[in-house]
């Protein structure tokens, strides 16, 4: 490639507008197919082995491989992205590390149900007739911590990465965390099975489309420069 010396170089993003619109164009395939999976079957939600197998209320199915395939891929692209700028001496490797570090044990937490066998030891502490999901007994101080470690790392990364993780990890956990609390209030007050199906499907909606903004936080901070020798990838300082 002849570069002109003279001219400005013209500096390229990678697409991560892109990216993320595909994202949550499956997403809202996922959670859409899953509402109305009912609807194919004839049966009542959970009556049949199709609906369940769609119905993001349910572990173990379709939904939940989706969102593992995710959260892996924000884990590598955090990791990669933490190696390039230890690579690159840059202070920001600290605070890409920790984050893949956090995506991978929400990872594990979504591959092998953790979250859901925390009801066991919660049982021992809170009558399960005064809190509908007891998990939240550990899931609210979980978030917390989750969300400290979030804004501290967040404070060194280059401005739009810096955005699009904080706006991720705060809509998961209100996704996690409140709108669970949402759904038991609306289990205790006897709520409509439509209500109550319409929150799970939308906390699973945000819990999805909050990991696309952290996915594609790391892809923000690469720019595309053209040299002498074809193309050279560089990391955005912190602004």
């Amino acid at each position: 490639m002849d570069i002109d010396p003279q001219r400005p170089v013209a500096v390229k993003h990678l697409p991560w507008k892109k990216i993320l619109f595909i994202l949550l164009a499956i997403h809202a395939l996922v959670v859409g197919f899953s509402l109305v999976s009912p609807l194919l079957t004839g049966m009542p939600r959970g009556q049949t082995q199709f609906s369940v197998y769609f119905d993001v209320n349910y572990e173990g199915n379709f939904p939940t491989w989706w969102s593992v395939v995710q959260l892996s891929g924000a884990t590598v692209f955090l990791a990669i992205t933490a190696c390039f700028a230890w690579y690159s001496r840059s202070r920001g490797w600290i605070a890409w590390s920790a984050l893949a570090a956090l995506m991978l044990v929400l990872n594990l937490d979504e591959g092998t149900w953790l979250h859901e066998r925390f009801d066991q030891i919660a049982l021992h502490i809170v009558d399960v007739q005064d809190f509908t999901f007891v998990w939240l007994i550990f899931g609210i101080p979980l978030a917390l911590i989750i969300l400290v470690v979030s804004c501290i790392s967040a404070r060194h990364l280059p401005l739009l990465a810096r955005k699009l993780v904080l706006a991720g990890f705060v809509t998961l956990m209100f996704a996690a965390v409140g709108m669970e609390l949402i759904a038991g209030s609306f289990i205790q007050a006897g709520t409509s099975t439509v209500w109550i199906a319409l929150s799970y499907h939308l906390e699973e909606f945000l819990e999805l489309a909050a990991v696309a903004l952290i996915l594609v936080a790391p892809l923000t901070a690469y720019r595309l420069r053209p040299t002498m020798d074809g193309v050279s990838l560089q990391l955005e300082p912190k602004t």
